[in-house]
């Protein structure tokens, strides 16, 4: 696997270094927190929802490399999909990032699936997730998330 950690090291500086859609929008519809209490990783991801369609996902806050990145990633694959799409993109990402679970790679999760090496280090899975269930949460309506 040095191929993937290659690619994630890469992936995670690039997404760290220039996040993608991170700053907080004009508008939106939908708004939630997302922090890790155990790591100090605060999020807030912003969601404009049209017609059951994520039209524009962004993100700001304060984090380490590996939520940044998540972060960003998760926002280029998310915006343009129905809400139904993305609730299975995030079952997918859940089940990449489950350390119990055999998945190695989800073909719909593109570059995302470079995270898949976070699971080496336990401890930092929140890292990777706490974005994740903060669009959910926003999704949902619900103010906060974390990974707890």
């Amino acid at each position: 696997m040095p191929d993937l950690n290659k690619l994630y090291k890469k992936t995670i500086l690039e997404h760290n270094r220039n996040p993608r859609n991170f700053g907080v929008p004009e508008q939106w519809t939908h708004h939630a927190e997302g922090l890790n209490a155990i790591c100090g990783d605060l999020v807030h991801v912003y969601l404009t929802v049209t017609d059951d369609v994520l039209t524009r996902v962004s993100f700001s806050g304060e984090s380490c490399a590996i939520s940044m990145a998540s972060a960003s990633l998760m926002t280029e694959i998310s915006t343009g999909k129905t809400l139904s799409q993305w609730f299975t993109l995030f079952e997918q990402f859940k089940s990449l990032m489950d350390k119990d679970s055999p998945n190695q790679v989800f073909e719909h999760l593109g570059d995302v699936n470079t995270l898949v090496t976070v699971k080496k280090f336990p401890s930092r899975i929140k890292s990777a997730t706490l974005c994740w269930y903060a669009l959910a949460a926003a999704i949902k309506g619900e103010p906060t998330a974390t990974t707890e």
